[in-house]
């Protein structure tokens, strides 16, 4: 009788400093959305927090995809001006409008997490540069938005007035976004901020 030997290689994780702070970045960040009420900013905080999670224990990016499927630019842009279009004629604080940027939120990530070809080979200086400023940025409206949120929660004063006396970004832009034009230009300036981040131009 032959006998079967199973061999089973567990692959050691390498817990590297910049992991660790992003994890505990994002899961203080989804833990103040569930503390707050917000929970469909918690469930994308979590969600992040299990991507990167599973990022570690696979050793390698997640990938969505088996094959790469190419959207032609045509369609994205179709696509980015019926979104955009929605959040113009909506209210703000609708259902139509969240709707509008949560389909905007999922095609964009998975346009961005689609594998290219082609990429540019970018020195690591570059790419390390660019890593800081994009995590400054982030880490800092995310602080900012907790910050304001936890001491208007927490001050004597009523909600409204602290809120005015620590403003979120929202409460900041609400003076801005109130009139059509307004509203009109910050969401187009969104929608191109999106597609030039996502290379569209770059696109067949």
């Amino acid at each position: 009788m032959s006998e079967s030997v199973y061999c089973v290689r567990v692959r050691r994780i390498i817990w590297k400093r910049s992991t660790l702070l992003w994890l505990l970045a994002l899961a203080i960040m989804a833990g103040f959305q569930w503390w707050r009420g917000a929970r469909i900013d918690g469930v994308l905080f979590t969600v992040a927090v299990i991507l990167v999670v599973v990022d570690l224990v696979k050793g390698s990016l997640v990938e969505p995809f088996i094959r790469r499927h190419t959207v032609p630019r045509g369609v994205i842009l179709a696509c980015a001006a019926l979104v955009g279009v929605t959040l113009v004629v909506t209210p703000r604080n609708g259902w139509l409008a969240l709707a509008g940027v949560i389909i905007a939120g999922a095609g964009v990530t998975l346009l961005a997490w689609d594998p290219q070809r082609v990429r540019d080979v970018r020195p690591d200086t570059a790419v390390r540069r660019s890593s800081t400023i994009w995590a400054l940025l982030a880490i800092s409206l995310c602080v900012w938005e907790a910050l304001a949120l936890v001491i208007s929660a927490t001050s004597p004063l009523a909600a409204t007035i602290a809120l005015q006396a620590f403003p979120t970004v929202s409460v900041l832009l609400d003076p801005f976004l109130q009139s059509w034009v307004g509203q009109t230009f910050f969401v187009g300036c969104w929608m191109l901020a999106g597609l030039g981040l996502l290379r569209l131009w770059s696109r067949p």
